[in-house]
């Protein structure tokens, strides 16, 4: 057997009964995992399911909670408090209509106790299922990518959804894909699957045009050199030079035109926002953006505005004769200035705490039971934390239950690895004592 067939295998000897809902919950995740951003409904329905298969194991739910570690706790503890203030914004909000759409991302925060829930009362383990919707993600992403740069060689490639969101899953997945490939050991074919998935991927978000996105692959290759330096400077300085002739031979290809034209547009975006105060582009558009967030938080600065208000500030300042010319969103696109313009100095807190501390908390507190998934949530945090800095993706349902279902995988799969290492040195102690 293949170290990668091993990877995927059923690592834990669980109970037959669990097995259809582990196969279920897995389905839910590696349909997700695919194509989560570039088909439509996927990402609600893989979630939906999840949250029912949640309420209808509500009677474990009391004994599952005591049973809980303190990190797993904390961690849900979070979601519930950042469902909370998007609830508490309500205060100062104005256009109703638009807080009863917002609330919904906050909301789907609180529905992740029940699918973690459910989750841990059957000693569901699905994130093999995870890793193997990311490797078959790279040729589905590559492939929607492709039909769409063909159709409109001029816009960026995506699926049904925004274009950013759809990059963001492919660098996602690269980024998970990365960690397998630098804490498992591996067959050289294996090692040939994955590296031709990283591909996929890698390209489909180069073709999503997201800038955004672009910015994880400089962290990604930090850990990648980190990793590899702790155990061979001589293999990081051949990896870093292959890398670079990669880079050099795309950067020749219609992929480096793509990429060299985006910088380029962004340069002169950034450079027309200072010096000629010209906001009618993308990352000038951004720029004015938070801007004017800034200024309508410092009127409420401990709340925000609450969701669904923003919009209706840009409106108010184009009648004025400001801004004129720039499109309407009701996002910032930025999910920091999102969170202050929005919940204010308290949102702000929250969702660093809930959104990324607390994980991060998680992670470290399970570092030791298994590399490759602690890893693989180090990554997931890093993309989300980059793309947040240009995109208000908290206010994407998709990328929402991306997130969640993510995470909540990955928690739960470390506490698995975490009961079996307990069980295991029980035993050990007790054939050391007999």
């Amino acid at each position: 057997m293949s170290y990668l067939t091993a990877l995927f295998a059923d690592r834990h000897n669980w109970d037959m009964p669990s097995r259809p809902l582990n196969f279920f919950a897995g389905m839910c995740v590696l349909m997700l995992a695919i194509m989560g951003t570039s088909v439509s409904h996927v990402a609600s329905t893989s979630f939906a399911l999840l949250v029912l298969a949640g309420l209808f194991t509500m009677k474990h739910w009391k004994q599952t909670w005591i049973d809980l570690a303190k990190e797993e706790k904390w961690m849900l503890y979070g979601f519930a408090l950042y469902a909370l203030s998007g609830f508490i914004s309500y205060i100062n909000v104005q256009d109703v209509s638009e807080y009863i759409k917002d609330i919904e991302r906050y909301f789907r925060f609180l529905l992740a106790i029940p699918i973690y829930l459910f989750l841990k009362s059957y000693r569901i383990d699905v994130i093999r299922y995870l890793y193997a919707g990311v490797l078959l993600s790279g040729p589905f992403l590559l492939a929607v990518a492709l039909y769409a740069y063909f159709e409109n060689p001029n816009m960026p490639s995506k699926g049904q959804y925004h274009h950013i969101i759809f990059g963001s899953l492919a660098m996602l997945n690269v980024g998970v894909m990365l960690a397998i490939m630098l804490t498992t050991k591996l067959s050289n074919l294996s090692r040939i699957a994955i590296s031709v998935s990283i591909f996929c991927a890698f390209t489909a978000a180069i073709l999503s045009q997201s800038r955004g996105v672009w910015l994880a692959a400089p962290a990604y290759l930090v850990i990648v050199l980190y990793m590899i330096w702790r155990h061979s400077k001589k293999r990081a300085v051949i990896t870093l030079l292959a890398i670079g002739l990669i880079a050099s031979v795309a950067a020749l290809s219609p992929v480096g035109d793509i990429v060299e034209k985006r910088i380029t547009e962004a340069v002169d975006e950034v450079t027309s926002f200072y010096k000629e105060d010209r906001y009618a582009s993308s990352v000038g558009a951004r720029l004015a953006m938070w801007k004017i967030a800034v200024d309508v938080w410092k009127e409420n600065p401990l709340l925000g505005t609450g969701p669904g208000d923003f919009d209706d500030e840009v409106i108010a300042l184009q009648k004025k004769g400001e801004y004129v010319g720039m499109e309407i969103h009701a996002s910032t696109h930025n999910i920091y200035v999102q969170a202050l313009v929005n919940t204010g100095l308290v949102g702000i807190f929250i969702l660093l705490f809930s959104i990324f501390l607390q994980p991060v908390r998680m992670l470290y507190s399970s570092r030791y039971n298994n590399r490759t998934t602690s890893l693989s949530g180090l990554t997931v945090l890093l993309l989300f934390a980059v793309v947040g800095f240009s995109e208000s993706w908290i206010l994407r349902l998709p990328m929402v239950s991306v997130y969640i279902i993510y995470i909540l995988v990955i928690a739960s799969s470390l506490a698995v690895d975490r009961h079996v290492a307990d069980n295991n040195n029980n035993e050990v102690m007790k054939g050391s004592v007999s």
